[in-house]
């Protein structure tokens, strides 16, 4: 059985840690214990498993499939500005990069520099009907996606679209 974090289990579950140690401090993660100081959740498959609260909204993590597939496409112009800036500077480190690789979900867009894909997916080339980003190739997927960063470490490697824009701007 696969043991991670509060950090993971946000990431993993679509919500901010805070929220993860409210439902642990209600014990609603099912198997989570403190170790140490530090809270150790189970996955059960691929997510932990939360019991349902009595009072509140429905929950939304991992209650129905998505209509809209996430889309997962390379930015050919931040590739290029990469490279400019490589021309520039050799002795760049790769967390000094621009990344390239963009995952659009249904109200967001994140970017990294690798990610995983846990299930089956598919390559789509639309010429005549691009993205409205402009993308005319792209992969798209219903299974869960994982960013990896250049330390192999997935939870700091989700980066939101707009604080890659104003960083790099």
């Amino acid at each position: 059985m696969t043991i991670i974090g509060t950090r993971e289990a946000a990431f993993l579950l679509g919500i901010c840690c805070q929220r993860v140690r409210v439902l642990l401090s209600q014990g609603r993660i099912k198997g989570a214990y403190k170790h140490k100081g530090f809270w150790k959740i189970p996955l059960y498959g691929k997510m932990p498993f939360v019991i349902p609260g009595t009072r509140g909204p429905e929950s939304l993590w991992c209650k129905r499939q998505r209509k809209n597939p996430t889309k997962i496409h390379v930015n050919q112009h931040k590739i290029k500005a990469n490279n400019e800036r490589i021309k520039n500077d050799p002795k760049m480190t790769p967390e000094q990069l621009i990344p390239v690789i963009i995952l659009k979900q249904t109200n967001h867009n994140d970017m990294g520099y690798q990610m995983e894909i846990h299930g089956p997916c598919r390559i789509v080339y639309k010429p005549y009907t691009p993205l409205p980003c402009g993308a005319h190739l792209w992969i798209e997927t219903y299974y869960p996606v994982q960013f990896v960063d250049t330390q192999f470490k997935p939870v700091t490697a989700r980066q939101s679209y707009k604080n890659i824009r104003l960083r790099y701007s």
